[in-house]
């Protein structure tokens, strides 16, 4: 059973007092024995589900199971763009994007296209060699 305050409007005492909810009964003052008031307290939040529910373990494991789906689609379409794009000139594989480059500049065609893909191959070059 539940725990209520009273307070007498009189004497100002506040009492705690154990009854059920369904009942409204009249606690009198200790002191002066007049009727007490009920306090509405602003903590008492009623119950509290400690780890969840089924219906919740449920939606969680959906929502687990779907972002897990969603990172794996991701992760094969990182792998597959990754794959794609292989430093070569005109279909002609080459070792690395800064030959590529070297070999259109040879050929008479633009090699400015390959820049970025140099500059990103200069990176990760940089952090294999400070590692």
């Amino acid at each position: 059973m539940p725990n209520y305050d009273y307070r007498c409007q009189k004497c100002d005492i506040v009492e705690e007092h154990t009854h059920r909810i369904s009942e409204n009964p009249k606690i009198k003052c200790s002191k002066c024995k007049k009727t007490m008031e009920r306090l509405i307290s602003l903590s008492a939040g009623g119950f509290i589900f400690k780890g969840g529910t089924p219906a919740i373990h449920d939606r969680e494991k959906r929502l687990r199971k779907k972002r897990g789906e969603e990172l794996r689609v991701k992760q094969e379409e990182r792998k597959a763009e990754s794959a794609q794009v292989q430093p070569n000139v005109a279909g002609f594989q080459t070792d690395s994007w800064a030959d590529a480059q070297k070999v259109a500049k040879e050929a008479g065609m633009d090699d400015k296209s390959y820049t970025p893909f140099v500059e990103k191959e200069k990176k990760k070059k940089i952090k294999v060699v400070q590692s």
